[in-house]
């Protein structure tokens, strides 16, 4: 009997499966196999993706040439746009082609200068002395490094050497009768912002320092005639004295014999011919005396302007 219960079964699976049965229903015949557990496989996306290193992302801002007049043109150029990070690596690369030239060192000075890396600033201006002993423009460069960090006596002794070399260095007279002016030595000063004013390249700048050298001697005739100039050369500092010194007769101005509390402006300086590169009417900080009141007029203190640099021999 039960032989033939299981042969009609069977006949009836049979049956179903070939008319289809639960297949035409959609019933997946693997569905009667055991179940087997499904293990996720992670993906690790690091080792997915091909490596990418920061040089392939980040690409280079400047080509450096082959040739040291090229690397140092463009150093310059870099540094009078403001791209200083480009302007040094640039200027560095023209000092490795070429190690025996200081003209790289001059202007990576002039650069530190601008922004009061003293140290760095005089590294690269006792480099640059170093390698041209005989360059006017390497001790002027020198002499606003050693001012920067009020070294007024190492200051001079570059200035002085800068002229000693190049008595045409306009820039160098200035900076030198600007340092002496600072350290209230006004005959040194006019003596040798003469020597600046007297030269054909002289700016407004440095005709506003001798009428300021030459007011607190109360040489007032002359400092007016000095503030005139400057003035006419495009000085705001200068305009704004010559007014001021309208109609005085003396001035008496207390001199309390401290030491100068003068922050250079150096701003501006990148390139060789420095002079032009700054406004005359910059403004600095200088020492200030008071007016006691004993001259025939109260009169403000006259307001010298930053040194510049040399242009290029």
């Amino acid at each position: 009997m039960k032989s033939i219960k299981r042969s009609v079964l069977c006949a009836l699976l049979f049956s179903m499966a070939a008319c289809g049965g639960d297949s035409e229903r959609g019933v997946d015949p693997m569905s009667f196999m055991p179940k087997v557990p499904v293990v996720e496989q992670s993906v690790n996306v690091a080792q997915a993706e091909p490596a990418v290193t920061p040089a392939q992302k980040i690409e280079p801002s400047i080509i450096v040439p082959t040739k040291f007049d090229d690397a140092l043109a463009q150093g310059k150029e870099l540094a009078a746009k403001g791209d200083i990070a480009n302007a040094k690596l640039m200027l560095e690369a023209a000092a490795k082609l070429d190690k025996k030239r200081a003209e790289p060192h001059i202007e990576l000075a002039k650069i530190y200068i601008t922004s009061n890396e003293r140290g760095l600033a005089m590294a690269a201006a006792n480099k640059a002395v170093k390698l041209a002993p005989l360059s006017s423009q390497a001790w002027n460069t020198k002499g606003r490094a050693e001012l920067n960090r009020f070294a007024y006596d190492d200051a001079i002794e570059a200035f002085s050497k800068a002229v000693e070399l190049n008595q045409d260095n306009t820039w160098a007279w200035n900076n030198l009768g600007y340092t002496e002016l600072q350290l209230k030595k006004y005959d040194e000063a006019v003596e040798h912002l003469s020597q600046a004013t007297q030269k054909k390249d002289a700016t407004g700048f440095m005709f506003n320092n001798l009428g300021t050298a030459l007011e607190h001697l109360d040489r007032l005739d002359e400092a007016r005639v000095a503030f005139d100039a400057g003035g006419k050369l495009g000085s705001k500092e200068a305009l704004a004295s010559r007014k001021r010194l309208e109609g005085v007769k003396s001035i008496a101005i207390v001199d309390t014999h401290d030491k100068p509390d003068v922050k250079p402006d150096v701003t501006h300086t990148f390139d060789n011919g420095e002079g032009p590169m700054q406004s005359d009417d910059a403004k600095t900080d200088e020492p200030k005396a008071d007016d006691d009141g004993s001259g025939d007029d109260k009169t403000e203190q006259p307001k010298a302007e930053a040194p510049k640099a040399d242009p290029a021999p």
